[in-house]
């Protein structure tokens, strides 16, 4: 969830709470004075009945003092002393035809000798309009607080980020192989500039390291390489002297293969330095059918000359979009890592379907966990021609354009599993 709208949402639920745990309180508050002021026009009005009760000789048993009250006087015997008493009863009303909320207060009393116990009906209609009017009120208001203020919340909080969305998209769009200063624009907001000066400068050591690195790494290649094919001109010179002992020549040929791995290790480790500095920035849609077709073929003399028998299955022609280079060295290391391990005369499938490409050889059983292989320099001891960088190339390639790479072997038979991006 972005920021701003993490924030927006904080902030909508602290208002929502606090303004529905202030609407209850005020209500109930409200409801409480006001039945308070009930309560005591109820004694109010007991003060006036025992007024007239003494004073007047004509004073009805039962009469109504407003629309919906009454007072009550029933008979009691002489020794009861009923204690002044509020309680809620519901009544029928015969002016609304309906049964509504009443409040009593009964207390006893005498007159001319005789004890009487007189209830005061008031009804609770008015107050309850009243309450809930101010009830919806109260509700109206909230709702209309909660949605006001969060949409002002919202504004404010964007006004206010903007500066810093700005720089994010910004820094999404920096290539560190394709070197460009970023013009980070003065903000009114001291810690948004700082921000930006603060990464301003990380961009820019980022970028000589880079190019430090680069330069260091195509020196470093381009050195090694003369050497290296010096040493290799001289033993092919040496391989053809007729003046050599077979003991010599077992020499030389061990000492040919040592600069052929070594060159295989230079090349690799140069390619995975380009891809951890992101050097291959330029992508095509690549149709992996086509280029699985090509590179296969490149294969053919290899194939014949182990006896392994080829299985091709194409099933769909997906395209997934990445650099050329890397595609063509990813399928080439699957494909010649898949016929070097494989046994004299065994089998090689290759299954393309629409979201997955599919590799099986045979060979030997593994002598660590499948997982193993993917790490530098990590391979069986048998494996002497080996560079240990094939697979590690693929995990790398594969985790560039997010494709999921699964290896497994089970009873001598080599699964590479790639699970392309939908």
């Amino acid at each position: 969830m972005k920021l701003l709208r993490r924030t927006n949402l904080y902030h909508s639920i602290s208002i929502i709470i606090i303004l529905i745990v202030s609407g209850i309180s005020g209500y109930q508050l409200i409801r409480g004075i006001i039945n308070k002021e009930f309560n005591e026009k109820l004694f109010a009005d007991r003060e006036q009945f025992l007024y007239e009760w003494h004073t007047y000789d004509n004073i009805q048993e039962v009469f109504y003092l407003n629309i919906g009250d009454r007072v009550e006087v029933e008979a009691i015997p002489a020794h009861w002393q009923l204690a002044p008493t509020l309680r809620d009863t519901v009544m029928w009303d015969d002016y609304e035809k309906k049964e509504l909320p009443f409040r009593q207060l009964i207390f006893s009393d005498k007159l001319n000798g005789e004890n009487y116990a007189i209830t005061i009906t008031k009804s609770l209609l008015p107050t309850e309009d009243m309450v809930r009017g101010m009830g919806e009120f109260v509700l109206l208001l909230t709702i209309g607080l909660i949605l006001s203020l969060t949409f002002v919340n919202w504004q404010i909080s964007r006004k206010l980020w903007k500066p810093f969305l700005d720089t994010l998209a910004k820094l999404s769009e920096f290539k560190i192989g394709r070197p460009s200063r970023i013009d980070f624009k003065k903000t009114n907001i001291r810690e948004f500039d700082e921000l930006n000066e603060i990464v301003d400068k990380m961009l820019e050591q980022s970028q000589r390291e880079y190019t430090v690195l680069k330069e260091f790494t195509e020196n470093a290649s381009h050195e090694i390489q003369t050497p290296l094919a010096i040493i290799k001109t001289k033993l092919e010179i040496l391989l053809q002297d007729p003046a050599m002992t077979k003991e010599q020549l077992e020499e030389l040929g061990k000492i040919n293969e040592s600069v052929n791995r070594l060159s295989k290790l230079k090349t690799g480790l140069s390619l995975l330095t380009k891809l951890d500095n992101h050097q291959f920035q330029d992508e095509a849609d690549i149709h992996l059918q086509k280029l699985l077709v090509t590179k296969i073929e490149d294969f053919d003399e290899l194939l014949l000359l182990k006896g392994i028998e080829l299985r091709v299955a194409y099933l769909a022609d997906p395209i997934i979009r990445m650099n050329n280079e890397l595609a063509n060295i990813l399928l080439n290391n699957l494909l010649s890592n898949a016929i070097k391990h494989n046994k004299p005369n065994g089998t090689l499938s290759v299954r393309l379907a629409d979201h997955q490409l599919v590799i099986e050889n045979t060979g030997n059983p593994l002598q660590h966990e499948p997982s193993v292989y993917f790490q530098r320099f990590k391979k069986d001891s048998t494996s002497s021609e080996s560079s240990g960088l094939g697979l590690s190339l693929v995990k790398r390639i594969c985790e560039l354009y997010r494709i999921e790479v699964i290896y497994s072997e089970q009873q001598g038979v080599h699964r590479m599993e790639l699970r392309l991006p939908k």
